[in-house]
């Protein structure tokens, strides 16, 4: 009986907290061994369905990190189904030309990504491995993939980043994407840097529409 009580104080205090404008960037993992949520969704102030939150945030490196931030009306099962076919991606995400996969164990894969750059870049050609594995939220468990750059595959200097899948309710899945690609040559950072707002959006509204599409 006292364990249900306090159950349901907890859900209590979780609905009547004050939503805060969760900063997409500050939404990462406590540092504890079951990989747990720091802060719960149900306490953020979320954009609606179809609209995405992007900031920038500084990485140590010439190019500031972006990330994004929004809810997609599907189930975390059913993002996560198109996320985590990445030999998929050329299908429909912006500027992949080719994208392969190569298992190394359960839950890692290597992906080979070719990127279609604007005049006057050339093409960026690039692998990445990738590790998936479920993250802990007071609403449910969720799922993360977390991506790093393979020195020397390619002509990028670095990229790296993650997706976060928390499901909000058995409908409605908060998605949280974080990418740093520094694309080397000559481009200006500051053009990567100011760019990096409308390439969030375009991909998070490319996942968000394909995940649609396949229920």
């Amino acid at each position: 009986m006292k364990r249900a009580a306090g159950a349901l104080a907890v859900c209590l205090a979780l609905v009547m907290a004050p939503a805060q404008a969760m900063d997409p960037c500050e939404v990462d993992l406590a540092s504890t061994p079951e990989k747990r949520l720091s802060s719960s969704p149900l306490t953020w102030d979320l954009p609606a369905a179809g609209r995405w939150r992007v900031s920038r945030r500084a990485a140590g490196g010439r190019i500031r990190e972006g990330c994004g931030l929004g809810v997609i009306e599907a189930p975390l099962g059913a993002v996560r189904n198109v996320i985590d076919a990445a030999a998929d991606f050329d299908q429909f995400m912006p500027r992949i030309l080719e994208s392969d996969v190569e298992p190394v164990s359960p839950g890692v894969y290597l992906n080979r990504q070719v990127l279609d750059m604007p005049f006057p870049v050339e093409d960026r050609r690039y692998t990445v491995r990738v590790e998936t594995g479920t993250v802990e939220a007071r609403v449910g468990t969720g799922w993360q993939a977390r991506w790093t750059y393979v020195e020397g595959s390619g002509n990028v200097r670095e990229s790296r980043g993650s997706w976060t899948l928390i499901p909000l309710d058995s409908g409605r899945t908060v998605v949280v994407y974080r990418l740093l690609t520094d694309p080397g040559g000559r481009l200006p950072a500051w053009v990567v840097d100011s760019a990096a707002p409308r390439a969030l959006r375009r991909v998070l509204a490319a996942v968000r529409d394909r995940v649609l599409s396949s229920q």
